[in-house]
């Protein structure tokens, strides 16, 4: 008897720019939808060293749930030196071009949700319902 396959979205958790780009380079192949969530990194009691990330966490965990299935969700993790060096990849690499953390977004994509529109749940839900 074969049992029904329950296909879900697929969580990625990556740390710096070497993993996040080595990961997204991976999964392009694939050709399902990739969401890329930024945030700063974690310490060893779970919060971010940026306030407006961990404000963002909850409501973006909840609703990543709920994410098409067959896609990729991918949670980069940036510390806080090599985020506050402005010339850093994040922030000049065309395809990131981050200004802000938190930053949502969909790989190569126009859905895009920058600071504190990351932790409006209205808004990120729109974000993964949103087809390209």
């Amino acid at each position: 008897m074969l049992k029904n396959c329950v296909k879900m979205i697929v969580k990625h958790h990556v740390k710096g720019w070497n993993e996040f780009e080595a990961l997204v380079t991976k999964l392009e192949t694939e050709k399902k939808p990739i969401n890329v969530f930024f945030s700063g990194d974690k310490d060893e009691s779970g919060k971010s060293w940026c306030p407006y990330c961990n404000q963002a966490y909850p409501v973006i965990t909840k609703v990543v749930e709920t994410a098409p299935p067959e896609s990729h969700f991918i949670t980069v993790e940036i510390d806080r030196p090599f985020w506050k060096d402005l010339e850093n990849p994040f922030r000049k690499d065309t395809r990131t071009h981050l200004v802000f953390l938190p930053t949502l977004l969909r790989w190569k994509g126009a859905q895009r949700l920058d600071g504190s529109q990351a932790a409006n749940p209205d808004l990120v839900e729109m974000l993964f319902e949103d087809e390209d």
